[in-house]
């Protein structure tokens, strides 16, 4: 018998004929491949076996006395950059404590803090009216891209009025930075 679906003299090889003549070959294959598979199983597992079991080769090194000689010697001088090291610390900490002694805090006289009060309020007030300018180019970018998008503009008044009360607020708290400024400075 062969693998081949062949006609047997004049009577044509049925379907089930060929499907039953490939299903032998086909066993025969299966069968091999898995004899190959266990015997690569099996090798595998002995070589992991000898692996594991084997001791490993230990190198020992032969130090000379020159090689242990030099060590010491590098040793000893990173040793001495060390103290020498720790000696500077020590006298950067001690000067750095003199200078935080002798040196008194500093102290704010009347007048300095009312010159404080002023460029603190003016910078304050610098950022508020900014602000404002930012939010007047907003409210006019806005007014332009209204024009360029056709339909509703419900939406612009919406806008108009968080800017408006955005500007508001900021116009109240450069006024209150101009008082605070004008009025004489806290003890």
């Amino acid at each position: 018998m062969s693998n081949d679906p062949k006609e047997t003299g004049d009577e044509p090889v049925s379907a089930e004929q060929r499907l039953e003549l490939l299903e032998k070959g086909r066993k025969l294959d299966r069968i091999l491949l898995f004899a190959l598979a266990a015997v690569l199983v099996m090798t595998l597992v002995s070589w992991l076996t000898i692996a594991l079991l084997s001791k490993p080769e230990v190198k020992q090194e032969n130090i000379s006395a020159g090689q242990i000689q030099g060590l010491q010697e590098q040793a000893a001088a990173l040793q001495k950059q060390i103290t020498a090291l720790e000696q500077t610390s020590r006298q950067h900490g001690d000067q750095l404590g003199s200078l935080h002694s002798s040196k008194p805090a500093v102290t704010l006289a009347k007048g300095d803090n009312r010159a404080v009060q002023q460029q603190v309020a003016q910078t304050l007030i610098g950022q508020e009216q900014s602000f404002q300018l930012s939010l007047a180019a907003l409210k006019n970018g806005m007014r332009d891209l209204a024009g360029m998008i056709a339909g509703s503009r419900s939406w612009l008044s919406d806008y108009q009025e968080a800017l408006d009360k955005q500007m508001a607020d900021s116009q109240a708290r450069a006024k209150h930075l101009q008082k605070w400024a004008a009025s004489p400075a806290a003890p």
